[in-house]
């Protein structure tokens, strides 16, 4: 009965059901399909392969700006969400389409992140490099906050008794978030909501 009237519903406004979509979205028909929301971050070829943990990533901004990231984790859990990506972005920048060698020494530029699939499938953050994890990798100055519960966790979900020096938001974000951290810590005005 619910699928009958997602399809009413869908039909009076121009609509149709993807059946190949992986989760089943309705696309808006208006002359073509809906488009991607815009981002700072420039759209290039779509990362359809298998993530690994180590993998290195690039975020490319206006005037030939790179920032790398890495992933941290494929099976993390956040704020009652399952096999969520950690992900961490590095503060170092490069002009040049280039993956660092030594990502243990960088600063991070923003808090990490955990983050769906949609970022590497749509071509925001191509896979450019393997930097293996190690002990140094992991930054255990950063905590996570659940606002519903107000506690603290770490990156493996271990609840803390309190906060540590920086606290990130416990919870699944996207490359929309990112694109808002990154472009606000580079100097670049957020696209945000309205546009």
């Amino acid at each position: 009965m619910c699928w009958i009237r997602l399809i009413r519903w869908a039909h009076s406004r121009r609509c149709y059901f993807d059946p190949k979509g992986a989760t089943g979205a309705i696309n808006i028909l208006l002359g073509e399909q809906m488009a991607h929301p815009k981002t700072n971050m420039l759209q290039r070829e779509p990362y359809r392969k298998r993530l690994k943990v180590g993998d290195v990533f690039q975020l490319e901004f206006p005037e030939s700006r790179f920032v790398v990231g890495r992933v941290m984790s494929l099976s993390a859990s956040a704020g009652g969400f399952d096999d969520c990506i950690l992900i961490y972005v590095y503060k170092t920048e490069f002009t040049m389409a280039e993956v660092p060698e030594d990502l243990d020494s960088c600063s991070l530029l923003c808090q990490p992140l955990f983050i769906n699939r949609l970022g590497f499938s749509r071509g925001y953050m191509p896979v450019v490099g393997h930097v293996a994890i190690t002990d140094l990798s992991r930054r255990s100055e950063w905590c996570f906050h659940s606002i519903p519960f107000n506690k603290f966790f770490d990156e493996q979900g271990v609840e803390l008794d309190s906060s540590t020096d920086y606290v990130g938001t416990w919870g699944l974000s996207n490359y929309l978030v990112l694109d808002d951290l990154v472009s606000e810590r580079l100097g670049i005005e957020p696209i945000g909501d309205d546009s």
